[in-house]
């Protein structure tokens, strides 16, 4: 395994925390950096702070609703962010991800939601203690606030899921029959533990089939069995240090606090016990699976043929793989992560006319079979 290569691997370690290890793989944004679609004033729609709670849990989580100048109620979609300490906008690498596709479905006649995570920005809670399924709860809560809103149509809202947001929306539209559709920006079909050996050995290249590479795919499979088997926390702690320690030893593989600290958290627990084709296989409402084919952190060879088969029992559900994306749905030429910050534009826009145009249409669908009808701009 080269220098390059072993260097990505031991960054995935966080297997779906992108922002964790921003710092250390990816560039500053580079100084004056233009990001063209970030909404100028005026905007053509209301926006306004909100507060909603999952109570009792957490009083108070707050977000932007964006709110469209036609006449209501309007159908609605929750933004749901991927993992790390991303707040509602989505800001990394200099682009504001959530707020730029926030102003595209609002400006096609979508109210959308937009949320700090619990213990993040504005939001009460505590995030480092938070897992996968909080967040399922916090986005089930802001899907019943929007439903009590006067001006929104609680029988069309739908939720766009980005990242770790992708299985957060597939456990939460698995749960709420009431979900009016989904969509899935770069979910995962595969388990969380399988995704980090497989973006290890797409990381490896043409040393995929080496010793070393072979190495490090059983350190990882043994380190993720220590992680999430049941005992103590101070039991797994020496389990998964000891594996590191090891593999110094043998074979000298360094390693650091940085790569054992994730596998000790109630998030990454979780997450690695998560099977996504299990939610995915309840679901009932239309869903839209979307997967770069330059996506290095949920590789499109693993996952889509896993999300085509998850939702092959559902009629309503499409898996599309959209070339030229990387994981944000940049146009990128290569999707590795350092490219990110120095591409101007934040969103492909042809992805977002998509999910934009497949969502009005599946309301229109419901309208034709006699449903509260639903006028897209």
């Amino acid at each position: 395994m080269n220098q390059r290569t072993q260097r990505f691997v031991i960054s995935l370690i966080a297997v779906l925390a992108i922002a964790a290890t921003a710092c250390v793989l990816w560039p500053r944004t580079p100084h004056g950096a233009h990001r063209p679609q970030n909404p100028a004033l005026p905007l053509p729609y209301q926006v306004h702070e909100v507060s909603f709670g999952n109570t009792p849990v957490i009083p108070r989580l707050s977000g932007t609703l964006t709110i469209p100048a036609t006449p209501g109620p309007h159908p609605a979609i929750v933004l749901i962010p991927g993992s790390g300490e991303v707040l509602r906008d989505g800001a990394m690498f200099g682009h504001r991800f959530y707020l730029v596709l926030a102003d595209a479905l609002t400006r096609r006649g979508f109210v959308v939601l937009r949320s700090d995570k619990r213990g993040l920005g504005r939001s009460g809670g505590d995030f480092a203690t938070a897992t996968t399924h909080d967040f399922a709860a916090d986005i089930g809560a802001a899907t019943a606030f929007l439903r009590k809103r006067p001006d929104i149509d609680g029988r069309r809202i739908g939720l766009v899921g980005h990242s770790e947001g992708a299985l957060v929306g597939a456990m939460v539209a698995a749960k709420n029959p009431g979900i009016a559709f989904l969509v899935l920006m770069a979910g995962n079909g595969i388990p969380a533990g399988d995704m980090l050996l497989a973006r290890t050995r797409h990381a490896a290249g043409a040393d995929a089939a080496g010793d070393a590479t072979r190495r490090e795919l059983a350190l990882q499979r043994a380190v993720i069995a220590a992680a999430t088997v049941p005992a103590t926390a101070q039991e797994r702690e020496t389990k998964v240090r000891k594996l590191y320690q090891d593999a110094r030893a043998q074979y000298g593989r360094p390693y650091s606090e940085d790569d054992i600290a994730p596998f000790l958290s109630p998030w990454m627990r979780t997450l690695l016990a998560i099977n996504p084709q299990a939610w995915l296989q309840q679901i009932r409402c239309p869903v839209l699976a979307l997967v770069g084919d330059k996506d290095r952190v949920v590789p499109a060879p693993e996952n889509l043929p896993a999300l085509k088969k998850a939702l092959a029992a559902n009629p309503a559900a499409e898996v599309r793989l959209i070339p030229g994306v990387n994981h944000f749905f940049q146009t990128a030429r290569s999707g590795e992560f350092a490219e990110m910050a120095t591409i101007e534009e934040t969103m492909s826009p042809q992805v977002m006319e998509l999910i934009g145009a497949w969502a009005a249409n599946q309301l229109s669908a419901k309208e034709s079979r006699g449903e509260t009808p639903f006028r897209a701009h």
